[in-house]
């Protein structure tokens, strides 16, 4: 299995079978986080700003300056945190805060799926990086085979896929991680999408979404590959697979790195409300505290608390009393 932004091969990106299964628009129709999905600094591999400067990553790939609505942040030290698995082991991903100087984009934050893939769900790929330069023949078991040469350089593109398993564990190195996976097929296979793509080096960290009940959702990031025996390790080859974390298994400790109580999705207060701008506790969705604070200045509530204070005394004191007497 290969790291897709492993340091000893160039980046590389989604790449396509043939000009006829790629998409002829630049970024996907009615997709509202086409701009969330980013590049480390210096052609590096992709990333996924989440919204309210946090940025989502694959481990391997690390944190680092980020080019992000035509400016350069850098990463504040000492906030990079590795999602971890329940028994404490490293999973591949992880999540760093931005400098607020100059403040980052205002954007929507994007929503993490909750429920897991689906075996035969179609997703949407987004990753940085290269693009197919030629068909290479290759001796494939005794027949030939055929890879599809990746370019020296690459750009940002986006494809379709589907889920050809849900619940795989992958490990690398240190790093295991829950994972599904998608198969790079035939435009003339039952199982191709319209966009059909495989990931290649470079697109560790790249995100991929699906639309349920006509929401766009992260579902999980691109982290590895795999691919067909003899082949050339530099190109994408029919059956070849794309490994993908599983973000709906990891989103409570998503949420507790990335989201303040205010845009975590969570009624913290047991009001009744949660979130900017829903809950009246809320200054903005980076408020770390959902409790309305407004109501301490309220005459109304002091008065109410003076007069329960002054009938807990008063009883106190006449239950004084009684012991006394007795």
């Amino acid at each position: 299995m290969l790291l897709l932004g492993a340091v000893a091969l160039p980046a590389s990106a989604l790449v396509f079978a043939s000009p006829d299964t790629e998409p002829a628009t630049e970024a996907p129709p009615d997709f509202p986080y086409w701009d969330h999905v980013i590049q480390r600094r210096y052609d590096g591999p992709t990333m996924v700003y989440l919204g309210n400067g946090h940025v989502l990553t694959a481990r391997h790939v690390g944190m680092g300056e980020v080019l992000l609505d035509g400016q350069i942040y850098e990463p504040v030290r000492g906030t990079n945190r590795t999602i971890l698995n329940t028994n404490g082991t490293a999973a591949d991903a992880m999540v760093f805060e931005l400098d607020e100087v100059p403040p980052p984009p205002s954007w929507a934050t994007i929503p993490i799926a909750e429920e897991p893939p689906r075996e035969g769900e179609d997703v949407l790929m987004i990753g940085f990086g290269r693009e197919r330069l030629r068909v290479d023949e290759f001796d494939a078991d005794g027949r030939s085979g055929f890879s599809f040469r990746w370019t020296a350089k690459g750009r940002k593109r986006w494809a379709t896929n589907r889920i050809t398993s849900h619940f795989d564990v992958i490990s690398q190195g240190n790093l295991t991680s829950r994972a599904f996976a998608m198969r790079f097929d035939e435009p003339s296979s039952r199982r191709s999408t319209r966009y059909e793509a495989q990931a290649a080096v470079g697109d560790s960290g790249g995100g991929v979404f699906v639309e349920r009940d006509g929401e766009w959702q992260l579902l999980g990031l691109m982290v590895s590959v795999s691919g067909v025996r003899n082949a050339p390790k530099t190109g994408a080859v029919y059956g070849d697979r794309t490994f993908v974390v599983d973000l709906s298994h990891y989103r409570p400790e998503i949420l507790r790195w990335t989201r303040a109580a205010c845009s975590n999705g969570l009624d913290d207060d047991g009001d009744g409300k949660f979130d900017f701008p829903d809950d009246p506790g809320c200054a903005g969705p980076r408020d770390t505290n959902e409790r309305d604070d407004s109501r301490y200045a309220d005459p109304s509530f002091w008065v109410s608390a003076i007069a329960s204070a002054g009938i807990l005394a008063i009883g106190a004191f006449a239950l004084f009393r009684m012991r006394a007497e007795s």
